[in-house]
């Protein structure tokens, strides 16, 4: 008997799963086209909308130069200021100039000559308005760190629910937080995202228009951004199985702590921005996944393994399930 595949790409997943049921297979393909989140604001937006509403004081934003003067204009025209900066780690994925906004002139100076600093993060955090345990926590993951590598780190620090707004697990679909929480249960993270949620689905409009000063009215209820906000805390509030970064599979269904007793799954990419790209590789390989755990499986990640049915599938070094959807009774509240 042949030992399931170590899978090491999504290319490498494709050729592994080439067994899938071919009619669940074309639902899949049809969701991961489907893009059904009429999205209000770009995926990463949430920072702005804090800014705007007064709950974070700073925003970070790495853009590439031709993207950078309509920026400045938009921030300035809102009555904010600018500073920019260069990116202390030049990668790729970092590529671009950093632009700081805020209220305060101060606070942007401040961050500009913080960006150049070696050991910058605790002081940076802190200007931007993020908790500092979650500062220190991500910074306890070694470095180079990955996405992956903190999305694990806060998962092993969850003791109890996994709170969905919480959920950064793919940055292509809309999030609250522009940082990975200490925990999927930090009650500082919590607040800031229903602050968030709260602003963009009762007042966004007004801040908008307005920035500089607080809004004087609610929207009317059911407003586009009121409905932006309930469809981005479905998507949220789904189990995530994270295969690779960019291979992720949104569930529902009951989890017991063990397992996850499916009753629908779908490419996490379904719910992302419309102008989100994905590599063919990447959404074949999240479609066949999707397909390979539908509705009535029995779905275990341990190690890496992804285990359908009882049998092992297939393992990378990645795989992981986040359980911020339905769970059993023990795993329902988070300690005090």
């Amino acid at each position: 008997m042949r030992a399931p595949p170590v899978c090491t790409s999504p290319r490498d997943l494709v050729a592994a799963l080439q067994g899938v049921d071919p009619a669940r297979l074309t639902t899949a393909r049809a969701a991961l086209a489907a893009r059904p989140i009429e999205y209000a604001l770009g995926s990463g937006e949430a920072d702005e909308v804090a800014l705007y509403a007064g709950i974070k004081p700073l925003v970070r934003q790495v853009l590439s130069p031709a993207e950078l003067p309509a920026a400045r204009a938009r921030f300035s025209q809102l009555g904010l200021s600018c500073g920019e900066a260069t990116h202390r780690v030049a990668l790729p994925s970092t590529g671009g100039v950093v632009l700081f906004v805020s209220r305060d002139p101060r606070r942007v100076q401040e961050a500009v000559r913080c960006e150049a600093l070696p050991e910058h993060d605790l002081e940076l955090g802190r200007l931007l308005g993020y908790p500092r345990c979650c500062v220190e926590a991500y910074l306890e993951v070694p470095p180079p760190r990955t996405n992956v590598q903190a999305f694990a780190a806060a998962a092993a620090n969850t003791p109890g629910r996994f709170l969905p707004r919480l959920n950064t697990i793919d940055l292509a679909v809309f999030h609250y937080l522009s940082w990975v929480p200490c925990s999927f249960g930090c009650e500082l993270s919590r607040a800031f995202a229903d602050a968030v949620a709260h602003h963009l689905g009762k007042r966004h409009g007004q801040f908008l228009a307005h920035p500089a000063q607080p809004a004087r009215a609610s929207c009317p209820p059911g407003c586009r951004h009121e409905r932006f906000v309930e469809a981005v805390d479905a998507a949220l509030g789904a189990h995530r199985l994270l295969v690779f970064e960019d291979v992720q599979v949104s569930l529902s269904g009951r989890f017991d702590g063990e397992v996850l007793q499916v009753e629908r799954a779908w490419p996490t990419a379904r719910d992302r921005h419309p102008d989100a790209r994905l590599e063919d590789a990447a959404g074949e390989a999240s479609a066949r996944v999707a397909a390979l755990v539908g509705a009535g499986t029995r779905l275990r990640i341990e190690g890496g393994a992804v285990s359908v049915d009882g049998a092992t599938v297939f393992s990378t070094a990645d795989a992981r399930l986040f359980p911020f959807g339905e769970v059993g009774p023990a795993l329902t509240r988070n300690p005090t």
